[in-house]
Formats: C-alpha cells, structure tokens, sequence
C-alpha cells in the first residue's frame, strides 16, 4: 500500500490536472492513512474534521500538523473545484486552525464563502432549467454548447428519451467532456 506522503503528492497532482473526482479519492485515502499513523480510526479525520483536530492537535509534531494543513488545504481546493462550497470551507477552517497566520487559506475561505452564496438563489434552491422541443428543434445542439463551454458552473443532466435508438445519449456520452466528468446511466 502506499504511503500517505506520495498518496497527498499524487493528490495535488491530480487537482492540476483538472482531475478532481480522483483527487479526492486519493486525498482521502491519504488522511485516512495518516489518521492511523497518529492513532485513530473510523475515518475521523475526514467525517468529523474539527473534532479530529481536537483530540490529535496536541498529539502531532509540528511536521505533522503542516502536513495535515497541507491535506486539508488540498482537499478543500478539490472540493471548491467540485463545487462543494460549504465542505470546502470547514476543510479551509481545519487548515487554517493549525496555521492561522496562512493568509491564502483565509482567502480561500472567504471566496468559497461568496461562491456558495452565489450559487443559490435567495430562498435557499438550486435553479433547474428542462430542455424539451420537437425533434430536429435544436435541443441536442445547445445541450452539447451548455456541457462544452467553459463557464464555470457545475452542470447536471438528467436525459429522457424515448424510442428505440438514443440518439442524444450517444452524443452526450462522446462529447468533449465525457472522459473528464462522471455520466450516470439510470434505467
């Protein structure tokens, strides 16, 4: 098994690459591995963060603790980069917990903040757009133009298509982006 210092390298790698699924999965198998190296279990570190810190803070040697800043900072960059705002913030508190005079974490903090406010409308909903038109209408072309262009909003698509033949999940599937984000077939 590998060690939790080249699983947090090959973690920061992936989030350069755009990669952040994987990321994430790589950084969580790392904490978890650094978890038991300080002594503790049942994914802690990763369920309940604050409390982890609290109990294994005093514990850890300084080379620890920046370390696990590095974790959590990194798994927080992921989590932003996913749109997972509100996790991400907790992961920046954690990480500026053990190096508070880290002004980038603080920043990054504050910008996750507005973005989650940004995300919502005022009454706390998601906004959801339904694509529906005749055939040969066009949905299929702007479908493809919303999931190729770079727009820095997190798309969810949920597809419904009659008849024999799916034509639109073909093209959805070999799109641009197929290989980069995750499609769920649901039957």
């Amino acid at each position: 098994m590998a060690d939790w210092r080249e699983l947090q390298t090959q973690a920061a790698a992936l989030l350069k690459e755009g990669k952040h699924f994987d990321g994430v999965q790589k950084i969580n198998t790392c904490m978890e591995l650094f978890e038991t190296e300080l002594g503790g279990s049942d994914s802690k570190i990763l369920k309940e963060p604050k409390a982890f810190l609290e109990e294994f803070a005093g514990k850890a040697s300084s080379e620890q603790k920046l370390a696990l800043r590095g974790m959590y900072e990194t798994r927080g960059d992921l989590l932003a980069a996913l749109g997972a705002n509100k996790r991400a913030a907790l992961e920046y508190d954690c990480a500026a917990s053990l190096d508070s005079d880290n002004g980038e974490i603080v920043a990054k903090r504050a910008k996750v903040s507005t973005d989650e406010k940004l995300q919502k409308d005022e009454d706390g909903k998601v906004p959801v757009t339904v694509l529906t038109g005749f055939l040969g209408s066009g949905k299929t072309t702007l479908l493809n133009h919303i999931l190729e262009a770079s727009h820095g909003k997190r798309i969810a698509v949920i597809e419904n298509e009659f008849g024999e033949v799916g034509i639109d999940d073909a093209l959805v599937k070999g799109g641009a982006m197929a290989d980069e984000e995750n499609i769920v077939e649901m039957n």
